[in-house]
């Protein structure tokens, strides 16, 4: 029987659903003050944990990448998880609690016999991926990432261009990938950030994580036509407040529609 592993990367100590493909993983271990029990934690063995403030959930992915050995891997976030609904209509829905028998999780199993990649369900944003990052993060920073992909892989970059003048976009660093692809995504990936950081002139919080959310669509979109893919779309969780106003706006404004992108254009807010 395949081993599918889903980890579930997180920076504080949230509750994650119990179920036993999900693994919850304590990201940027190294510069934290605990250790959160029941969870792995990145820096074990060989792993970037110390550049968590840079790279964010990817030290989860290295970690994994270097020290797992599993026949899936997947990758979600500590309240944005995929669901198993092939037939949904937008590219995320609100919940108040990881109810996982409502979202069919039992599901997956099926669906990794079928599949070699399992994207997060395009959002679109209704402007190209390369102006959408650049309304919100420095543009040189993507362009930096760009020149190293023609330079590092020419072959990418027509793919790479397709990508990024879309406008539909793959949010979160959030996947499941067959181990075969996950070895060759992590082993093209992380030579790239590599190289970004040796480059980069003033990098700023958080950026690798960012120009690696948007590398992973120029990964799909190469190997698009070689793998097989599916989108799924996210389930994100809130409590309170908080789950009140998200749900309220998600109907008013629902996710990937012209009047969102129109109101965020006009208000801001990255995804």
């Amino acid at each position: 029987m395949a081993e599918i592993k889903l980890y579930v990367c997180c920076h504080e100590p949230v509750r994650v659903a119990s179920h036993p493909l999900l693994c919850p993983l304590q990201v940027g271990a190294a510069l934290a003050g605990e250790r959160f029990p029941g969870f792995a934690h990145d820096d074990e063995g060989e792993n970037i944990s110390a550049q968590n403030r840079a790279y964010c959930e990817l030290t989860g992915q290295y970690w994994a990448w270097k020290n797992v050995q599993a026949d899936w891997y997947g990758f979600f976030h500590y309240r944005r998880y995929l669901y198993p609904d092939v037939q949904a209509k937008r590219p995320y829905i609100i919940r108040r609690e990881p109810d996982l028998d409502k979202l069919g999780y039992d599901r997956f199993a099926g669906l990794t016999e079928r599949y070699d990649m399992i994207l997060p369900q395009g959002e679109d944003m209704h402007v190209s991926v390369r102006e959408h990052y650049t309304r919100y993060h420095r543009a040189s920073d993507l362009a930096l990432a760009e020149e190293l992909v023609r330079t590092m892989h020419p072959e990418m970059s027509e793919a790479m261009e397709r990508y990024f003048s879309g406008t539909a976009q793959y949010f979160g660093n959030i996947f499941i990938m067959h181990r075969d692809v996950f070895h060759d995504y992590c082993a093209w990936l992380f030579p790239l950030l590599e190289a970004f950081d040796e480059e980069v002139s003033d990098p700023q919080p958080r950026v690798d994580g960012y120009i690696g959310e948007r590398l992973l669509g120029v990964y799909a979109e190469y190997r698009r036509k070689e793998l097989r893919t599916l989108e799924l779309p996210r389930v994100h969780f809130y409590t309170g407040e908080a789950y009140v106003k998200k749900r309220a706006l998600n109907i008013l404004l629902p996710p990937g529609t012209k009047r969102r992108a129109a109101v965020k254009g006009i208000v801001g807010g990255d995804g």
